[in-house]
């Protein structure tokens, strides 16, 4: 998002401007990232695209797991690898239109090797996937929003830009406010999916969901969820104001009370890694 959203400024704006203001963005990341106390682990790993991918802490407890990956859009890299490296059963849960028909061509192409690289962006091509391992037992879509409430009927903001995927709850995208273009989508809550699966412990979630991670993990935490690790995109933090700087803070104290720590990355910033102090 963060790339995109760079050069699309560069093509609108004077050099000089679009330099100031980019100078702006990560003075204030930076601002952020000083106020955080992070921890190094040696077994952290990198999976996925340079857009889609993911850091988190390679180890064999993955192996044959269900991990929740919440967010799925046009970029399935880090969920396939998953699969392949430690057959993982993935539960991808995305709702918006342009997500459900992306997982729906790989599910055309399962048993399929990879014939390309991954793109530079946000949407790749099918081609660009190692399916030799993907089927439909192991890679799994449910097509609600994950929320902090089970099967209420929610508006799903569309992205000011036409041309990005990812829809959204709170609609941080346009300020917070009320726009006409949404959807409606049924919520889901992660207790409700654990449930559904019989899963009685969570190894790993990622969220990537627009804004609503705050209520997810609360909700999550709340019903003494824990898994041994929590991958999130605080995806408001790409618009840093003072209520997205206040919402982030808030759910990441929650995280650390919950003896959680934050964990030292390679991945892009707002992409963090939380690690059940325990594991």
């Amino acid at each position: 998002m963060r790339k995109l959203i760079t050069k699309l400024l560069k093509k609108i704006l004077p050099r000089h401007i679009t330099d100031l203001l980019i100078k702006i963005v990560h003075y204030k990341q930076i601002q952020i990232l000083k106020k955080l106390e992070f921890n190094y682990h040696k077994n952290t790993k990198f999976l996925g695209s340079d857009y889609g991918g993911w850091s988190f802490i390679n180890n064999n407890l993955l192996e044959n797991k269900f991990v929740i990956s919440a967010g799925l859009g046009e970029d399935a890299s880090f969920d396939v690898e998953l699969i392949s490296r430690y057959n993982c059963k993935i539960l991808t849960v995305d709702p918006t239109p342009r997500a459900i028909e992306h997982y729906n061509e790989i599910i055309e192409n399962i048993g399929k090797k990879n014939t390309e690289s991954y793109k530079v962006g946000g949407k790749q091509n099918i081609s660009s996937y190692n399916l030799l391992d993907v089927n439909k037992e192991n890679f799994i879509l449910i097509n609600n929003a994950l929320y902090n409430v089970d099967d209420k009927e929610i508006k799903f903001y569309a992205p000011p830009n036409k041309k990005h995927v990812s829809y959204s709850i709170n609609n941080w995208q346009n300020n917070y406010k009320e726009t006409p273009n949404f959807i409606n989508v049924k919520s889901i809550t992660v207790k409700s999916i654990l449930d559904k699966f019989n899963i009685k412990h969570l190894e790993m979630i990622k969220l990537d969901i627009e804004g609503a991670a705050a209520e997810v993990i609360k909700d999550m935490l709340e019903k003494k969820i824990f898994p041994n690790q929590i991958l999130v995109e605080f995806d408001e933090l790409n618009k840093i104001s003072k209520l997205s700087i206040e919402r982030f803070f808030d759910v990441h104290n929650i995280i650390l009370s919950n003896n959680y720590r934050l964990v030292k990355t390679s991945s892009k910033f707002p992409d963090f890694l939380y690690l059940r102090s325990n594991f």
